[in-house]
């Protein structure tokens, strides 16, 4: 397991998430660094994020990012909680995306899967159904639409491991993120864990077990979550 650094409290995860810049001084409303992490992210609301993720979830073996932009989210929340591998999934056509390379030098975790393609891609999801059961832990932030980031739960509801945690971004700013944020409250396949409401709004959710997708819900996005 890579080491971790003790977990701070939240107002100094606030200073260190500004310290690592943004992805837009003006958007963010936090100063953008080049040679930074480009965060997309509220600094408060991911501060609690992060904080409630080292402090109260356990360990994560294996870990997967839906949607990384420049990496910066995936680095710096595995400076805290330890998550021992790591698979990221991109389309890899952000505008800041050419940080990765960079980034990623200094992942805190074992990167054992690289996917530059679009998650939705019946390839992708062939490529994670060996890691089927094994993975702790999802962040999604990938496509924003309304059917788009269903079709992305779709995908890991069938591969987390029973119990596992799943992170949804944008749930609060994004009015399809909402949508589909308002409708999972309703499921039986997740439980709601918390809310982290600033700006963006980042939701985390527990899986009770693992529940096969059909074609219809890989390439329709629809049926119940």
């Amino acid at each position: 397991m890579y080491t971790v650094a003790p977990v701070p409290t939240i107002p100094e995860l606030i200073e260190r998430i500004v310290d690592a810049g943004s992805g837009s001084t003006a958007f963010f409303e936090y100063e953008l660094k080049e040679d930074g992490l480009f965060l997309q992210q509220n600094p408060a609301e991911f501060a609690e994020f992060v904080h409630y993720m080292a402090s109260s979830v356990p360990p994560s073996n294996l870990t997967l990012d839906i949607g990384i932009a420049s990496g910066g989210q995936t680095k710096f929340l595995r400076d805290y909680y330890a998550c021992q591998k790591t698979i990221v999934v991109d389309l890899g056509q952000h505008p800041d995306a050419y940080n990765w390379p960079r980034i990623r030098k200094s992942l805190n975790s074992d990167l054992i899967l690289e996917i530059f393609d679009d998650s939705h891609a019946p390839a992708v999801r062939d490529s994670l159904l060996p890691f089927r059961g094994e993975i702790d832990f999802a962040y999604v932030d990938g496509d924003h639409s309304y059917i788009g980031l269903r079709q992305d739960i779709f995908l890991v509801r069938e591969i987390l491991k029973p119990g596992a945690f799943m992170a949804l971004h944008d749930t609060l700013a994004v009015e399809d993120c909402k949508r589909v944020y308002d409708e999972l409250k309703a499921s039986t396949t997740f439980d709601h864990v918390m809310d982290f409401n600033h700006r963006f709004g980042i939701s985390l959710w527990q899986l009770r077990e693992p529940v096969a997708s059909t074609q219809e819900n890989r390439t329709s996005g629809l049926g119940d979550l």
